[in-house]
């Protein structure tokens, strides 16, 4: 994706968002779907209803512009999402309850890439004290989306931060003596111990050694 038309992407996304989206913005958007698929319906009503009068749904064009989005694979960052980051940061906070009640050392931090490029977002990463980090591609900014995936995401990634700063595994189910793993169960994130298919604790609730 170019420079420009990813920063129109970002841009119609915000307006959208808030319900209000302009016109020239919404037609520049249409006209870069109906270049590739000149018979795409919600392309060709956005352009009409974009050279239309004042009378014209502001609402109907932003639920258009945004279902031409999420086709087009459009994928928002934390800044047209912030309270994503938000949610990370909640997160975080929840994983070094379980940081320090397992008796480690000190505290994780979250990192988000400073530096991406047009139709790529810069992914957030849990990072020990001693500066590792996991060796994933991090975080999606999409993982903040509510608060049960944000904390499995990052939990995974301090987890695997955590064990290359370590050499060995942690968490470990203090009654199996096994690894466990972050994950969603019964609508809430997890330690999950495969060995005995038990939740040890609620992320964020380990019990205190």
């Amino acid at each position: 994706m170019d420079e420009a038309l990813d920063r129109l992407y970002r841009t119609v996304y915000r307006a959208a968002r808030a319900g209000e989206i302009n016109r020239t913005d919404a037609f520049d958007l249409a006209a870069s779907v109906l270049e590739l698929k000149p018979a795409d319906p919600d392309a060709g009503e956005l352009a009409s209803l974009s050279l239309d009068g004042a009378g014209v749904s502001r609402s109907r064009m932003a639920e258009l512009a945004l279902t031409l989005l999420e086709e087009a694979g459009f994928r928002p960052g934390f800044t047209e999402e912030p309270e994503w980051l938000t949610r990370l940061e909640d997160a975080m906070r929840l994983v070094n309850q379980d940081v320090a009640a397992t008796g480690l050392p000190d505290r994780c931090r979250l990192r988000v890439d400073e530096d991406h490029w047009p139709g790529h977002n810069g992914n957030a990463h849990a990072e020990t004290w001693d500066g590792h980090a996991g060796t994933g591609g991090g975080i999606v900014p999409a993982s903040g989306a509510d608060p049960v995936s944000a904390l499995v995401a990052v939990a995974e990634d301090a987890q695997d931060a955590v064990m290359h700063s370590l050499w060995s595994v942690w968490p470990v189910c203090p009654v199996h003596r096994l690894g466990v793993h972050a994950r969603s169960h019964d609508d809430a994130a997890v330690w999950w111990c495969g060995s005995g298919r038990h939740a040890v604790a609620a992320i964020g609730a380990w019990p205190d050694r």
